[in-house]
């Protein structure tokens, strides 16, 4: 069972700015160039600082151009990388033992980080990322707004059912390797993902879905805003089972609570790396930053 987080006293900016540089440190020579946790910081504590999450096998590369725009608002932007990610052997075996509690510690002291950055704070993540915008969102109070980007609650088209099934027949068989595009390899693009994922790791992050999915049928997010933004056409996840949270969620609260599908897109799962061959950053990003809503008092 994974522990529900919670709200805890905010960080002054020094002691943010400290565990944030604690945090950079831990990224030594094995860790990519432009994999590294990064921080994008204005020198004072802002009203904003917004916390951006990557997805499974990426690195916080992925927000090359979206962090700098995120930037340019007037916020402070901390883009954590998660464990065993962003190796610049590309071919690691170390993420195989990736678990969600490890992904979950990361992650929370990088809001922790956030909450001393800014008088409020956003969150922003993409698949795997988006869970974690959507776990953040439904038990922290202290999170302003969330944006979960094509969160997979769910794989492919399965129902959520099957792919807790799934999840739990992977977790107890041996771990093993796919390709994200076998036809390709170890060419495959965006650079700034593993061309290859952990089963293992992959169910792993996925059981942070679950927690949400299952909360959600009882409780509304403690987040005040949360925007949930997927692609019409996304090939990778169920949407419908990301329309059955939001919808849960919407049940529960009235207001500030909304699902944004962008439907003018290719069939594309990363909708915000800008070295994704399909990806249109041009459509993307100004939806995201309006999904953030940094601009509201």
């Amino acid at each position: 069972m994974l522990e529900r987080p919670v709200s805890r006293p905010s960080l002054s900016y020094s002691e943010a700015l400290s565990r944030a540089y604690a945090m950079m440190a831990l990224d030594d020579d094995r860790i990519g160039k432009n994999a590294r946790t990064t921080l994008l910081d204005h020198g004072e504590r802002r009203p904003w600082a917004v916390v951006l999450f990557h997805g499974l096998t990426n690195h916080p590369g992925q927000y090359v151009e979206f962090g700098p725009q995120v930037f340019e608002t007037g916020a402070n932007v901390f883009i954590p990388r998660l464990p065993k990610h962003g190796y610049a052997d590309r071919m690691t075996d170390d993420i195989a033992s990736l678990t969600a509690g490890e992904v979950l510690a990361t992650s929370s002291e990088a809001v922790d980080i956030a909450c001393g950055l800014g008088e409020r704070v956003a969150i922003l993540g993409i698949s795997v990322g988006g869970l974690l915008a959507a776990y953040f969102a439904q038990f922290r109070a202290d999170v302003a707004s969330a944006v979960p980007v094509a969160p997979d609650f769910a794989l492919l088209q399965l129902p959520h059912g099957l792919t807790w099934t799934l999840e739990k027949l992977v977790l107890a068989l041996p771990n093993f390797f796919m390709w994200w595009d076998a036809r390709i390899r170890e060419r495959q693009r965006p650079v700034t993902a593993y061309p290859r994922f952990s089963t293992h790791a992959l169910m792993q992050t996925l059981r942070i879905g679950d927690v949400v999915y299952d909360t959600s049928k009882n409780a509304a997010p403690l987040a005040m805003h949360v925007a949930t933004v997927i692609n019409r056409v996304d090939p990778a996840v169920n949407n419908d089972v990301t329309r059955r949270v939001v919808e849960n969620w919407q049940s529960r609260r009235v207001g500030g609570i909304e699902l944004i599908e962008l439907r003018n897109l290719p069939e594309n799962h990363d909708i915000i790396d800008p070295d994704n061959p399909v990806a249109r950053t041009d459509l993307v990003y100004p939806r995201l930053l309006d999904a953030l809503d940094l601009k509201r008092s």
